[in-house]
């Protein structure tokens, strides 16, 4: 999947949870390592707080929005972003900054038919 710097931001800091189950904490840790920013990337990162806990991210450099590198994500990781996101979405806190990030997230396939099976039944409830 191709991101770009902010994607990367938006996965660590508005997709990934502080807290959860000890397996999805072990799939959050290992996202984390792959899409963890460099020296160098932290460099391009301004943080501002805007209150409640709440952080705004911006760039230096238009290259965080315009350059991109490839990352690999298990299927298993995959579906952990689409299940994160999709409560996101669920809880109304899409905006229009994460939104393409959102949906890089979401419309990446699964390697697996499996996993495309198991997210299209988490997100189609039954018809019981």
């Amino acid at each position: 999947m191709e991101l770009n710097l902010k994607d990367r931001m938006i996965i660590l800091n508005s997709v990934l949870p502080q807290f959860d189950t000890r397996s999805n904490m072990m799939l959050k840790i290992s996202i984390d390592k792959k899409v963890a920013l460099s020296a160098e990337e932290q460099k391009n990162v301004v943080v501002n707080p805007v209150g409640g806990n709440v952080y705004e991210y911006g760039f230096k450099d238009i290259s965080a929005i315009t350059d991109s590198k490839d990352f690999s994500f298990t299927d298993e990781e995959l579906l952990y972003m689409k299940q994160r996101i999709d409560f996101i979405d669920k809880n109304g806190m899409f905006s229009a900054d994460t939104m393409d990030s959102y949906m890089k997230i979401l419309e990446s396939p699964f390697e697996s038919e499996e996993y495309q099976t198991k997210w299209e039944a988490l997100i189609s409830p039954s018809q019981s």
